[in-house]
């Protein structure tokens, strides 16, 4: 039971983190604007979420696995808005 409330702990965890990112791509995908997005908060999350998949693997946790998965998938979609919407996405 103890295991089970861990699991969901993780999943709720999850899916906090992960809402943050879902308004920015469809405020995005509305707007066709990108400009007060910073690239290198989105380099900075993809590579941190990126890790946290490795630890998942090495732990052979799918929570985290699984998780952060989505959040690195997520935050490309946002880096793919960036370049594509911005007048100078490096900045």
């Amino acid at each position: 039971m103890f295991d089970f409330f861990i699991s969901a702990t993780g999943i709720l965890a999850s899916i906090f983190s992960l809402s943050s990112t879902v308004p920015q791509i469809v405020k995005g995908l509305k707007t066709k604007k990108m400009d007060d997005v910073s690239v290198w908060l989105i380099f900075s999350l993809i590579v941190g979420l990126s890790l946290w998949v490795v630890y998942g693997v090495a732990r052979s946790d799918v929570v985290i696995i699984g998780g952060n998965m989505v959040g690195v998938s997520l935050n490309f979609v946002l880096l793919f808005l960036k370049f594509k919407y911005s007048r100078n996405p490096i900045s």
